[in-house]
Formats: structure tokens, sequence, C-alpha cells
């Protein structure tokens, strides 16, 4: 009668891993978003001296922020302006 509970608690587990940790839906959208290199072709006007950032496209702030996608253990990040919260690139931590 115990393996049942185990049983439940290791499918609760996986469910909350892959719906709230994983999120498939925002993972998708993150792949949509260029990499660094990606947006600095496209707008090389916002290259800036630090080689891991660069300026918005839209505003021009050099204030940008990185967050994780889910929660602060996510490797996956996406660098969001802090002036006007266009979403502007996506990268990865390396652990």
């Amino acid at each position: 009668m115990a393996w049942y509970i185990y049983l439940i608690i290791a499918i609760g587990v996986t469910l909350q891993y892959y719906f709230v940790f994983y999120s498939p839906r925002q993972d998708e959208d993150w792949r949509k978003l260029p990499l660094l290199a990606e947006y600095l072709i496209q707008h090389p006007e916002c290259k800036t001296d630090d080689d891991e950032n660069a300026r918005c496209y839209h505003c021009e702030s050099n204030k940008v922020l990185f967050q994780p996608l889910t929660t602060h253990a996510d490797p996956r990040y996406k660098h969001i302006c802090l002036n006007c919260k266009t979403i502007l690139f996506r990268s990865k931590s390396i652990i």
C-alpha cells in the first residue's frame, strides 16, 4: 500500500517539473528569441564594451537586465530593457 503513495509523489514531482519549472510554452517562446550574436547582427549599433550585453534597439538604453525564464535555478535567461521593457535576446548560463 505504501508504494502507491510513492508513486503518487513521483508523478506529482514529475508533473510539477514539467509544467512549472520546464514550462514548454515558455521554452518555446524563449527559443524564438535571438542569441546575443544574432541580436548584434540585426542591430550592430547596440554593441557595447561588455561582451555579454548590448543596448536596447528600441530606446537605446544600456540598462538591460537578465532574468531567469522560470525560477532562479533555471539556466535559461531572457534579457529585458529596464527602460521600455522590450525583450531583446536570450542566453544560457554556464553551469
